[in-house]
Formats: C-alpha cells, structure tokens, sequence
C-alpha cells in the first residue's frame, strides 16, 4: 500500500505526537508515584518510629518506678514493717503515673502489700505475719484521696503472693520480668505486669516488687495516630495478638481469630509470605491487595525489656497517590487536547508542506494530457520546495509555448495558401473564447476551446490546391471533393494524446454540422453535436463573412450579424446564437485587431 506526502507526514507527525506525549506521561507519572510511594514509606517509618518511642517511654515509666523502689527498699527508707509508710508511697507513684493500676511488694517472709485502682478510688489490701507466724488479711476502700471508707477483715483469704507467676519470675529471672498483655481482673483493662526482685545493701533478698500498667491510653493513642485518611497503626505482641486493634477498645484479640474482611488480617497474611515466618527480626515494607484497592503495609519490630512487639501499620495507596491519579487523569485529557491541538497543527503543517508537491502532481498530471493552461504553481517558503516549484513552472510555460507554437503552426499549414493563414486561426481562437464565456463552460473547457478551434480546417491538408484556390463557384465533383476536409482532419487528428487534440478532432470533424441536420459530413442534429463544434461553426461563418477570400468580397458587421442571425435554430444552436449577439461588439473588435 502506497501513502500520499500528506498521509505520511501527518502518520509520522501523529506518531512522534502520540510517543512523545506517552513517554512523559508515564515517566512523569511512575516517577511521581514512585517519588510519593518513598514519601509514604518515610511517613510511615517515621510514626512507626514516633510509636515505638511511645511505647518505650510508656513502659520505662514502670521500669523506673521499680528501680526507684528497689534503691529506697535497699537503703530502708520503704518498709513492708511500715504498711501505712509503703502505701502512701504506693499512692504517690499512682499519682505521678497515672498508667499505673496496681503496686504491690510482697517480702520473703509473705507479708503482701497492695494499693489497687477502681471505679470508687482505691482498694487496699495488706498481709501480715506477726511474731507467732498468725496471718492478718485486711482490705481498705479508699477515696480518691485515700479518705477511708471502710474496712474489711479477711479471714479465709487464701492468697499467697509467693506462689504467683510475678513473684516467681522475678525470682527465677533475678531481673525485672514483664508479662505479655492481659486482661486486668479488677478494671477489666488491658495491661501488663511488670516485677522485680529487691535486695538490701548485703544482696540479701527482701521481697518482690510488681507494678500492673494499664496500656488502654497507649493502644488508644496507637489507634489515634493519622496515617492518611484510610491508614492505621496497630501493635502486636510476641503471641500475635493485636494490643491495639482500631475500632475496638480494651480487647486483645488474636490475628487468627480477626474476620477474614479485616485489614490487619490481610497485611499480616502478604507479611507470611513475604517472610516465610511469624517471627519478625527487621523492619519489612510490602504492598497487599485487598477489595480491589491497593494497600502499603510495614512492621517494625522492637523490644522492651522482655517483650517483643512490633509496631505494623498499612496505608490506602490512594491516600497518597489519589490526587496522582487525579492529576494523572487530568493530564491525559491535557496530553489528549495538546495531542489534537499539535494534530491539527502537523495536519496544517502536512497539508503546507504537501500542498506545492500535490499541485505538482495535478499540474504533472494535466501535462500529461498537453493540457497546459492552468496557473503556475505559487512560490513556497520551504527552499527546496520552491526551487523544485521554479524549474517547474519554467518547464511548463517552455513546453506550454512549444507545444501550442507547434499546434498553430500545423494549423497555419493547413490554411497556407490562402492569404489570411495565421490571421484567420489566431482569430478563430479568439471568438470562440469570447462565446464560450457567454456560456456556462468553465475555464479550462475555455482554455481547451481557444486553441483546439485552431485545428478545425486541419483536413484541408489533403485538398488538392486546385479546388482550394479555384476563385469561382465549385462544381458538384468539387463540393464532394471539398466536404471530405473533415474527415481527413479527423484522420490526421486520430488517437489523440491531449484534450486540445481530442477536442480539435471533434472540431475540424463536426463543425460543418448544422443544428437542424442538414450539415456534412453526419447529418447529426442538434445537441448530438459536439458542443465545441456548434461554437467553431459559427465564428468560422462569421470570420468567413468578414474576410476577403479569393471568390468573394467581405462582408460589413451588420450584414455578416444578420446573416448568423438568420441561422438561428436551422444552421446555429440559439443560445450559442444569443452568446454571439451579447458579445457582438468584442467580435468585431477582434476582426479588426488582426
């Protein structure tokens, strides 16, 4: 398949359009999403950093109330000997960390000492041994401000505080011991327990420690923390369950017991098979689909005294790259609309630039048929085009002159011995221009018309000079002789190469036709003539009129316009005739000039 110049400047313009604006939209587009992805992942390192820190300082609080306990237990200032002295410094580290739900001591000889938070204020409860090894179980419930309310004895109270796991970890660990979370009995909170062992100043055991922290604010403010507008953070410890779950309060729950619809469920599973295992040892970052929507996902591990939680969060891709989109969306209908804009102009640019060479081409193509009356092809900016225009139309206007120097001078040969020869042809032309733009016919038939005219007595070639000059009246052998002219022309003029040559044969074979049929050498009758030689038939006639020929004299303007008119409808078409009355006066102007 061939392309026209246009067709393929225009593909070729379409084509460097369409890859140029592809390549900066997608490039434009992953870059920025890559660029936003990296800033979302800094953002969620960073609150999951800002959550760890949180979570630290959140425990160390109880770490150092235990070491600060221990120190003052160390140098005698706490006693369990003094109840009244070690609660009311149980109340003032309630105070001051205001997490704390519980702290107790219990010594080695099993006196227990507790100061616990509930709804009311605080519960009080102390163990003692005296010298007889008698046990004393008591219970106090105090105000807020540690006003007493009442007071309970417990005489079967069973309670052992050496036997429970704090003790015995603290004890066994000789170190502080946490506890993963649990429910708290008494607040129903979430919480830990955090216990230490406390020696003297001889490294002599004295007693344990323990500090119940309630982690209901610090898994609220893990949930509270804004990560877009779809994004959580949550925590989890070492047994996989979740310590702050959004959307719920107080409850641990396990991530295998979490709907299937949950979104922590989700990043936790792609977390599976992206690390092959439930322990986490680093930081990992991953993407999950859930729900047709994309989600960014991270899990960053971190370890407070014993525990190991990790801080996971995950992020709604739109969140971040939701204007992106938008934008991108945006940009492709910008991108479309600069694509048709620089498309219509390429198409413009296409046609500037194909335009000359398809003008060309026409003019080739007219060429070809010797038809060479059209305009030249106007001048182009573009160098290379206008050069190529130039030599053309200089070939044209050289070959143009060449070829109808050539058709004047085969007609002047076929009138040569008469004594009007070049006259009679250049003002046959001429006429016959002047009619046909009476008429409807369009400039080229004009063009074709003009100098085709001149071929119509082309058959007089082969007319024997004694006929063609006899002075007088021909005989009847002499008319038959004579009236063949056309037919010889029409045989010279055979198997045309051009529309001059193709109407020129239909000239010089019709135009002694006559509208009413009785001209030669057909006999055809009205518009089965040729048009072009209904035209010839009458400025001949006239030309004739108004010319001195070897057997007659000329005839004046207004016998030579009656004479035509008078063939109106019998020997001329009328309208040509009405043609001929309208510009009447041009013709004789013409009949002079020559």
């Amino acid at each position: 398949m061939k392309l026209s110049l246009k067709s393929l400047l225009i593909l070729s313009f379409s084509l460097v359009i369409v890859i140029s604006m592809s390549i900066i939209l997608f490039t434009t587009y992953y870059t920025t999403k890559n660029s936003l992805s990296e800033q979302s992942y800094k953002i969620m390192e960073n609150i999951s950093e800002f959550a760890v820190d949180k979570s630290k300082t959140y425990m160390n609080v109880a770490t150092d109330a235990s070491n600060f306990t221990r120190n003052l237990q160390r140098r005698d200032v706490i006693s369990t000997e003094n109840q009244n002295e070690l609660i009311n410094y149980f109340y003032e580290q309630m105070n001051i960390n205001q997490y704390f739900s519980g702290l107790y001591y219990a010594s080695v000889d099993g006196s227990f000492t507790m100061l616990l938070k509930n709804s009311i204020g605080f519960l009080q409860k102390s163990i003692i041994y005296d010298n007889e090894g008698k046990k004393t179980v008591k219970v106090f419930q105090n105000d807020k401000f540690m006003n007493k309310i009442n007071e309970r004895i417990l005489k079967n109270d069973i309670y052992n505080p050496k036997i429970r796991p704090w003790y015995l970890n603290a004890i066994k660990n000789n170190k502080f011991t946490w506890t993963e979370p649990y429910i708290f009995y008494t607040s129903k909170k979430p919480g830990i327990t955090v216990s230490t062992p406390i020696y003297d100043k001889n490294n002599k055991l004295r007693g344990v420690i323990g500090i119940d922290i309630e982690i209901d604010r610090l898994a609220s403010f893990i949930n509270n923390l804004k990560l877009g507008d779809n994004g959580k953070v949550f925590l989890i410890n070492k047994s996989l369950k979740v310590i702050s779950l959004p959307s719920h309060k107080n409850v641990l729950k396990s991530i295998d017991t979490l709907n299937d619809d949950n979104i922590i469920k989700s990043a936790y599973n792609e977390l599976i098979k992206v690390n092959n295992k439930q322990t986490i040892k680093e930081k990992i970052l991953l993407t999950f689909s859930k729900d047709e929507k994309n989600y960014q996902a991270m899990f960053l591990p971190f370890k407070i005294g014993d525990l190991e939680w990790t801080v996971g969060m995950y992020v709604l891709e739109d969140d971040f790259l939701g204007l992106l989109k938008k934008n991108n969306r945006l940009n492709i209908f910008l991108i479309i609309f600069v694509g048709l804009i620089s498309l219509v102009i390429s198409i413009k640019m296409s046609r500037y630039i194909s335009s000359p060479i398809s003008k060309l081409r026409d003019m080739t193509e007219k060429i070809e048929l010797l038809n060479l009356d059209h305009s030249s092809v106007n001048p182009n900016p573009i160098k290379e085009i206008n050069e190529l225009i130039t030599s053309f139309n200089k070939m044209k206007i050289n070959l143009k002159e060449s070829y109808l120097d050539t058709l004047f001078r085969l007609a002047v040969a076929a009138e040569y011995k008469d004594n009007d020869t070049a006259e009679h042809i250049n003002r046959i032309g001429l006429y016959s221009e002047a009619i046909a733009k009476k008429l409807p016919l369009c400039e080229e038939d004009i063009y074709i018309l003009k100098y085709a005219s001149a071929m119509h007595d082309i058959g007089k070639l082969g007319i024997p000079d004694k006929i063609l000059l006899k002075p007088g009246k021909l005989d009847k052998e002499e008319r038959i002789i004579i009236e063949t002219h056309p037919a010889i022309g029409a045989a010279i003029l055979d198997n045309p190469t051009s529309e001059i040559m193709l109407a020129g044969r239909d000239i010089s074979l019709y135009h002694h036709e006559k509208w009413d049929g009785t001209g030669y050498p057909k006999g055809l009758i009205g518009e089965q003539i040729p048009l072009f030689a209904r035209i010839v038939s009458i400025v001949d006639v006239f030309d004739a009129l108004m010319s001195k020929r070897c057997y007659k004299d000329a005839f004046d303007e207004k016998k030579s316009k009656e004479i035509i008119i008078e063939g109106k409808g019998t020997f001329f078409e009328p309208k040509i005739v009405d043609a001929f009355e309208e510009c009447f006066e041009e013709l004789v102007s013409i009949s002079k000039l020559n």
